[in-house]
């Protein structure tokens, strides 16, 4: 009985998520109006994460709804870049002000893990630009065609034996299969250097 409710239950999100797509990915397109002082102390395969009050907060389960990886700092723009997995676009890189400008509270937490592993998993990361947005959010996989956010950060660490930042790796009935912003938030292996709400 568990096993055909969480069927039906996936297979309601799945209809959901492809009716979605298009005002989702609205949401993005957006230009950002929060402001946030810049952190400091930042360091290449950091996370920020990010807490949207509109849509997106609904649809995505735990407090927050978007997470990137810091990835190098562009002395020319004097900003960090950011490669993070948006419906609009797919997996690609943005400058960190533009990521805190999109989101009322934001965060930029670190895996507890050598910078061996940190820059291993900036390599993973960047080596998966161009590929397309996920829209399977119901589960994740570390070597995909595709990414949503939290999943490409989670299988990033992932694929290079990093700790898996993935609070509940199995099944719940929250997050399913999937690995959501909130679940990298909460593990035990990422702890918070920044944290602000306008």
């Amino acid at each position: 009985m568990r096993s055909a409710s969480s069927i039906l239950l996936v297979i309601t999100l799945v209809s959901l998520l492809t009716t979605l797509q298009p005002a989702v990915a609205a949401i993005y397109k957006s230009e950002g109006v929060y402001t946030h002082p810049y952190p400091s102390g930042i360091r290449p395969g950091d996370i920020v994460i990010g807490h949207s009050p509109d849509l997106t907060s609904k649809l995505i389960p735990g407090y927050w709804s978007h997470v990137g990886m810091v990835v190098w700092f562009d002395s020319a723009r004097g900003d960090w870049i950011v490669v993070e997995s948006l419906p609009d676009g797919g997996v690609q890189l943005n400058p960190l002000k533009s990521f805190l400008s999109r989101y009322d509270t934001v965060a930029v937490l670190r895996v507890a893990t050598t910078d061996y592993i940190r820059s291993r998993a900036v390599a993973f990361a960047l080596s998966q630009l161009g590929k397309p947005y996920d829209w399977g959010l119901y589960t994740k996989q570390v070597y995909g065609s595709s990414y949503y956010c939290s999943e490409l950060v989670w299988a990033s660490y992932k694929a290079v034996g990093g700790p898996d930042i993935d609070a509940n790796p199995g099944f719940s009935l929250k997050y399913l299969y999937a690995v959501a912003p909130q679940e990298i938030y909460d593990d035990g292996d990422t702890y918070i250097i920044y944290y602000h709400s306008a």
